[in-house]
């Protein structure tokens, strides 16, 4: 909850607690569901509740921990096969924080205190120093200048930011409003997580087709190989939202998805970090509050092409408005079990073949009918989701998208598949 004045400025947060430790006891539950990696929100010390206002790069906010309860945690998640991965925000500071310092909370001079603070060349003043470049005119968070060469040398130099929490072993980190950093910036991150370890990712927070994206008057360089690895797929799930709840057609669908495999690097395209809902939207379960429905989009997440993410509690059933209302505490022990066990069986279903993972991908449709062929070497599945309330026929010589795959393939198909009402189908075709 944000508690607010009456010109809508925010007073202070409501905090609902769970720290660090709490997350190294409840790694088995998330190695019994079947979790590979754990994305974090911001961990850095903040005086926010949701950190974004960042107040020092390099401790580990007090409420969450301590740098030995978070090398405790990459242990602990790497014996279980769990990576984590980091938080960067890099495009703002918090307004009470030690480089800006407004409110003096820090015994070091902050850009805001002093002209001759070491930290003043790292942000914009158009009248000092109440006036100054923030993020989205948000006061709380003043914009940094990625250009200044000592703001750029702490976070990338040899032990700063990027070098000090990458070397403890984390599986990467995951890039704040990139469309708001420069290239360059980028790809001096890239650089140095890569002289540290190239056993890692780096994803970048892009709401559009990374491939082809302008921002500020500027085509991006995310998807060329010095930059990022991945963008989370924000198209996937507005596309998977709009299909289900009847405001596109499976032809629509079909062209995004269509879109994104042709205009993305195989290395991207296969990296994409799909989601159903984030701290930045509706909750899943909000946005598609009927079972059989939101079990179809469950079902695409984990047969799609790229890295499945699941929202801390969508597995468990939690609703919740945009930001703030979608950033509740867990509901330990009101899980509502029939939604995590249909996430649980669609993790089975992903890890149960490479085909998901690795295996191409055939979009096509039929009228309201949307689905897709996985193939990877011997294996095949057809995917078929049918939103309306009546059952239907799938007929693959009426399909759209299937034209072209080989003869021998199209032998292995059925004629025709039966689906349910309002459901998600998964065939395994035998290729032999």
């Amino acid at each position: 909850m944000y508690i607010r004045d009456s010109s809508n400025s925010i007073l202070r947060w409501d905090f609902f607690g769970g720290n660090l430790l709490g997350v190294i006891r409840k790694l088995d539950y998330l190695k019994e569901l079947g979790i590979g990696g754990i994305y974090l929100n911001p961990i850095f010390k903040a005086r926010s509740n949701h950190k974004y206002d960042t107040g020092d790069f390099l401790v580990i906010d007090e409420m969450f921990g301590d740098e030995e309860i978070f090398r405790q945690l990459i242990k602990e998640a790497d014996e279980r096969g769990i990576r984590i991965v980091l938080d960067g925000v890099f495009n703002h500071v918090g307004a009470d924080s030690r480089y800006f310092n407004a409110f003096g909370s820090y015994p070091e001079l902050g850009g805001a205190e002093s002209k001759d603070s070491k930290y003043y060349p790292w942000f914009n003043f158009f009248n000092y120093p109440t006036d100054y470049e923030s993020w989205w005119g948000v006061k709380d968070l003043p914009n940094v200048n990625e250009n200044e060469p000592s703001y750029r040398n702490f976070i990338v130099g040899e032990g700063g930011v990027i070098d000090k929490w990458t070397s403890m072993g984390i599986g990467g980190w995951r890039l704040d409003v990139a469309d708001e950093m420069t290239d360059d910036f980028i790809r001096d991150i890239r650089k140095t997580m890569d002289t540290v370890s190239t056993n890692h990712v780096l994803i970048g927070e892009v709401w559009e087709d990374a491939s082809n994206k302008i921002a500020y008057g500027k085509r991006r360089r995310y998807l060329l190989g010095d930059e990022i690895h991945a963008t989370m797929n924000y198209p996937f799930k507005d596309g998977v939202i709009s299909f289900i709840n009847g405001t596109s057609r499976a032809r629509d669908l079909y062209t995004r998805f269509m879109s994104l495999k042709e205009n993305y690097p195989a290395e991207a395209f296969y990296s994409a970090l799909n989601n159903l809902g984030t701290h930045d939207t509706r909750r899943i379960f909000t946005e598609i509050p009927d079972f059989d429905k939101l079990s179809i989009a469950v079902g695409m997440l984990f047969t799609f092409p790229g890295v499945p993410c699941v929202y801390y509690g969508d597995e468990a059933g939690m609703k919740g408005e945009a930001d703030p209302y979608n950033r509740g505490p867990y509901p330990w022990g009101r899980e509502k079990t029939q939604i995590t066990a249909v996430y649980s069986e669609m993790i089975s279903l992903r890890k149960s073949s490479d085909a998901f993972s690795r295996g191409d991908f055939i979009p096509f449709y039929q009228e309201n009918i949307f689905g897709y062929l996985r193939l990877y070497g011997d294996e095949c599945y057809l995917v078929a989701v049918n939103r309306d309330p009546e059952e239907c026929r799938l007929v693959i010589d009426d399909v759209i998208g299937l034209e072209f795959i080989p003869e021998e393939m199209r032998k292995c198909l059925e004629h025709e598949y039966q689906l349910s009402r309002t459901s998600f189908s998964c065939f395994n075709i035998s290729r032999n």
